[in-house]
């Protein structure tokens, strides 16, 4: 109607307009009456602290970072693809002499014959699809030994970044801005964590050498600015010893030692300073694994030793961090009888599978009952930062503004002059925005683009 008049109508509306108005004035109404009710069902949950608080101020938060965009460099971009289009071809070549004649490498069907039926190898018989043995990423990297797999991975990893990065992204960039403005949505995820969407800017690579090059392709849009980018370091570890009280977890993170390399020298028996690269990684795949579920299968596949192995390390893991070993036992069971698991925020997420008979089923509701709490807390943990530092920056009077918030990474556009005041602030926002019994701990880098950063503060 506003549209109609202001394009000089008369404000009479077509039949189509006013069908369209109605349905609108309906939509409008149908909300208004539901208001009271859903107040009162929030009141229930306990959750009108977290809806008054947090999610509707972050409203205008989102908004403002919607409109600012994010600056990309095309040219950088149009380069890289030119560079992703070259190797393609190359691997295109390597996997056709490989496989004794061209196919089609995106088509599963074809694919399966080249690698199954005329080469031999051998199928995983546990990844069945209606047609056939899967070519999915896990069975090629199983047969990784075998070049024409392993090709068959990179081309489908090189290809990938072009058509869903390379070429995609310049093409969203607003005519009249000069950025990519994407939306974000916060009633979307199950944990609470925030989404992006059209496009998704939360998916940017953040491994590979290929995958990081399109980082650097974001970049500061206005003069004289730079990228600040402030990123919680092990948040939900650190939220997992405050939820359980782990003495032994939380000494680790009160003396700011590094998590890793003590979880390494419980698991292999040795002194700190003995604990190698390799056996660190280990450890870190063991921190990060078991409190979300990982089997003894699938952690003996990711640190290459055998199953019974891997069930040692995580004995040992247990017996130095007990507290951790029982709220992984616990949990399951206690979302089982309240049917729900809550956030340190208290934001509820039901999980009715966990009475389900399937037992696949009825396996990833308990996975999500012990990993939703530190998700969730660390997503909710990550608003209250950026409120606090929505409102810092308008009260100090600074020019920075936020583009980007990718899980617990944010994301800001800052003038030059004010870099040091807004890194140590953004620093400090982030740090206090939730008290938990160990500290919160913040790596804060800048630079012209996102990938090659500086730390800042």
């Amino acid at each position: 109607m506003f549209e109609h008049l202001a394009a000089g109508g008369t404000g009479q509306l077509g039949l189509g307009e006013e069908a369209d108005a109605d349905a609108a004035a309906l939509a409008a109404r149908q909300v208004a009456l539901l208001k009271p009710r859903l107040e009162a069902r929030l009141g229930e949950l306990e959750l009108e602290g977290l809806f008054a608080e947090v999610e509707m101020p972050l409203v205008g938060v989102l908004a403002e970072m919607e409109l600012t965009g994010v600056a990309v460099d095309v040219d950088a971009l149009a380069a890289l693809g030119e560079r992703l289009g070259a190797r393609a071809k190359e691997m295109e070549a390597d996997i056709y002499g490989l496989a004794g004649e061209e196919f089609n490498i995106g088509s599963p069907k074809q694919l399966r014959q080249i690698l199954f039926e005329k080469l031999g190898l051998p199928p995983d018989r546990t990844k069945r699809t209606k047609t056939g043995y899967s070519t999915d990423a896990d069975v090629l990297a199983g047969l990784s030994e075998h070049e024409i797999a392993a090709k068959v991975l990179e081309y489908r990893e090189v290809t990938k970044l072009k058509s869903t990065y390379v070429d995609a992204l310049p093409r969203l960039v607003n005519a009249e801005t000069g950025r990519i403005h994407t939306s974000f949505n916060q009633a979307v995820t199950a944990t609470g964590r925030l989404s992006s969407t059209n496009p998704n800017l939360q998916n940017i690579p953040i491994r590979g050498e290929l995958g990081m090059e399109i980082r650097r392709a974001f970049v500061a849009g206005l003069p004289d600015h730079v990228l600040l980018s402030a990123d919680y370091s092990q948040i939900e570890l650190r939220i997992l010893a405050h939820i359980t009280g782990d003495e032994n977890l939380i000494e680790i993170f009160l003396r700011d030692e590094d998590l890793h390399r003590a979880a390494a020298s419980e698991i292999f028996g040795v002194g700190p300073g003995d604990v190698t690269p390799p056996m660190r990684s280990c450890a870190k795949m063991v921190n990060f694994g078991i409190p979300y579920g990982i089997s003894d299968f699938r952690l003996a596949r990711e640190m290459g030793v055998s199953v019974e192995e891997a069930g040692r390390y995580r004995e040992r893991y247990f017996e130095r961090f007990p507290r951790l070993g029982e709220y992984v036992e616990e949990m399951p069971k206690a979302a089982r009888a309240q049917g729900y698991v809550k956030t340190l925020l208290g934001r509820r997420r039901p999980l009715p599978e966990l009475r389900t008979r399937a037992s696949g089923v009825r396996r990833a509701a308990e996975r999500m009952a012990v990993n939703t709490p530190m998700q969730g807390s660390a997503a909710d943990i990550m608003k209250l930062a950026m409120l606090r530092v929505r409102d810092s920056l308008r009260k100090r009077g600074l020019g920075a503004k936020m583009t980007l918030q990718v899980h617990d990474e944010l994301v800001l556009e800052t003038p030059r002059a004010e870099l040091p005041e807004t890194a140590a602030l953004v620093r400090d926002c982030m740090a206090e925005a939730y008290e938990l019994r160990v500290p919160l701990k913040v790596a804060v880098k800048a630079g012209g683009n996102w990938l090659e950063m500086e730390p800042a503060a």
